[in-house]
């Protein structure tokens, strides 16, 4: 272990006056090593009245002094250094730690706030990190906070329903916020101050029960998700139907799968404006599958109609693998 040179040099200076005041009073007067290290000592810490002192003469008092006065001033700056190495390596690595964080925090776009690093947040937070998108996760809780910390999670410490939190962890410069914490009412206000300071976020937020629900509906999420209802649906699905229940578990949940399922938005300077799936044969000259379309206010339309002409503005769901989503794209959203 390295010591810092201002603790190295208060030991050396310590020992120093043990030692040189060990010998001066052997040769100063009439004790033994033992009792002349114990005087030394005892002088230095002040402790108490050391045995064999009232014997001393007046050069040998004059020699108490000095190592007193020079132990102690010693003894001080060592216990002084010690104090600050101890702050530094416990307290102080968290801060710069922390402060690094912040200057992190500061320079990060176009992430995912996770408010909360329970179960689910960290389920979230872990998926989204494995896709390679930006995180930021809010946290006032001791373990998640520091679960989250030791993931190397970039964390802001407070209470999400705070604007000055949100803020914190750039919510203006957000690309959409999950609320997962595990108090419904907390939710509920996440998703409303979230969305009076920017109504363009999405905000999906976590809910207990159908109740909870529509209240969080009602304050604006862009989706809801209920887990104990989503964990019930796919555990009758393994019990009724496990073929169909495991292909979409590799679609959607295995992360070793190659195929993925991406949403695109159709630009206005798109080629396939005004074209249809069958004109258009996107399977051939992507290689991807598109599965849904959606209009802004419509339901999904799954499987769609390959006469149906696309428009500007709807939104184009696809699967397959990372390269034919990338040309799906590159088709779907036009340059």
């Amino acid at each position: 272990m390295n010591l810092p040179r201002n603790l190295q040099a208060g030991l050396i200076a310590l020992v120093a006056v043990i030692v040189v005041g060990t010998v001066g009073f052997m040769f100063l007067s009439d004790l033994g090593f033992g009792d002349a290290v114990y005087v030394t000592i005892v002088t230095i810490t002040t402790l108490g009245f050391a045995p064999g002192v009232e014997s001393l003469d007046g050069i040998a008092k004059t020699w108490l002094v000095i190592v007193l006065i020079s132990g102690m001033g010693a003894a001080v700056y060592t216990l002084t250094a010690f104090m600050e190495y101890g702050f530094e390596t416990v307290i102080g690595s968290d801060h710069r730690r922390r402060k690094k964080m912040e200057r992190e925090i500061r320079n990060i776009t176009d992430h995912v706030i996770v408010c909360g690093y329970g179960r689910v947040g960290s389920m979230a937070v872990e998926r989204l990190r494995r896709s390679g998108v930006p995180v930021v996760v809010i946290e006032s809780k001791p373990d998640p906070l520091r679960d989250a910390l030791d993931a190397g999670v970039p964390v802001v410490e407070g209470d999400a329903t705070r604007d000055e939190i949100l803020f914190e962890a750039g919510i203006e410069r957000a690309r959409s916020l999950i609320a997962s914490v595990e108090g419904s009412s907390d939710n509920l206000v996440i998703t409303l101050s979230s969305k009076a300071l920017r109504s363009d976020l999405p905000v999906t937020a976590r809910a207990i029960d159908a109740e909870t629900e529509k209240k969080l509906t009602l304050a604006g999420a862009d989706a809801v998700v209920t887990p104990e209802l989503v964990g019930g649906l796919r555990m009758a699905a393994l019990a009724t139907q496990p073929g169909l229940a495991e292909f979409i578990e590799t679609v959607v949940h295995d992360t070793a799968s190659e195929f993925r399922i991406e949403r695109f938005i159709i630009g206005t300077d798109s080629a396939v404006v005004g074209s249809s799936l069958s004109a258009l044969n996107l399977r051939r000259d992507s290689g991807a599958m598109v599965i849904g379309v959606t209009g802004s206010g419509e339901p999904m339309r799954v499987n769609p109609d390959p006469a149906q002409p696309f428009r500007a503005g709807d939104a184009v769901f696809g699967i397959g693998t990372e390269e034919q989503l990338d040309r799906l794209q590159v088709i779907i959203e036009g340059s």
